[in-house]
């Protein structure tokens, strides 16, 4: 049987883990004993693992072997997105005995929109809309990983039914930052922050949470969150200074 936290603060991280994967649509998906396996081009990590906050009773070491066997004929790497809601809870332990590593530890981080308005400057110079613009697309390109990676990443936001919104900030006409949010199950997810390697640390992401933020009063939502990798220590400073707390972390353990 699936097991739903009932306490208030597991409750919530399920929640958001429920949340994350409405907001970030994988290509294809699958479901394994409850587990939501998820496909897309492999450069994403939350597109392309699987999801385990919900698990059924079944042999836990059967179940890894269906879904490395489904990953491994797409030519994908096996990856599990750990949580503290994983399940089974010692599902990170049994992976790690099957050759499992641990990469990318990041922290979900969640703000009310209040304390985020309030900390915020005043959204100037910003586009917001229902796509993305031309703009929108050679940031997140010129801001990914790689030039396929960016493809991917507008891919997912391109499969978004839910209502979202779509922010550039421009600096003398030119847009140097952007960012999404997405109204999923009374939270508004962000998404996609990117600043021109030439603009940083000007304030300009500040903008666009800010027009994020005004965007999900506008909806009637309080709530927003975000995930920012542990180590990207400038992210984490400029999110904490606009009312961000670390709710919980996960990780991703994967096998090559």
């Amino acid at each position: 049987m699936r097991e739903i936290p009932q306490d208030g603060v597991n409750a919530r991280i399920f929640t958001l883990e429920e949340a994350a994967v409405s907001a970030w649509p994988a290509r294809e998906t699958m479901t394994v004993t409850g587990w939501l396996l998820r496909f897309t081009d492999g450069y994403t990590h939350r597109g392309n693992s699987v999801a385990t906050h919900r698990f059924d009773d079944a042999s836990c070491e059967d179940a890894i072997a269906i879904v490395e066997g489904e990953y491994r004929a797409r030519s994908l790497a096996p990856m599990f997105h750990i949580s503290p809601v994983s399940k089974p809870r010692d599902l990170e332990r049994i992976l790690h005995h099957r050759g499992y590593r641990t990469i990318t530890p990041t922290l979900t981080c969640i703000a009310s929109t209040v304390i985020a308005r309030a900390s915020l400057p005043e959204p100037r110079e910003v586009r917001a809309s229902g796509e993305p613009d031309d703009d929108f697309a050679q940031l997140v390109q010129t801001g990914s990983r790689s030039e396929a990676d960016g493809r991917e990443r507008l891919d997912i936001l391109s499969r978004i039914e839910l209502p979202h919104v779509c922010v550039n900030a421009y600096d003398k006409g030119r847009a140097v930052a952007c960012g999404t949010g997405t109204l999923v199950s009374g939270w508004v997810s962000i998404n996609m922050m990117r600043t021109d390697a030439e603009h940083r640390r000007n304030g300009h992401a500040q903008r666009v949470l800010a027009a994020i933020t005004r965007w999900a009063e506008s909806k009637g939502v309080s709530r927003l969150y975000l995930n920012v990798e542990e180590g990207n220590h400038a992210a984490r400073s400029l999110y904490a200074k606009a009312g961000f707390e670390t709710e919980y972390e996960y990780r991703y353990s994967v096998r090559d």
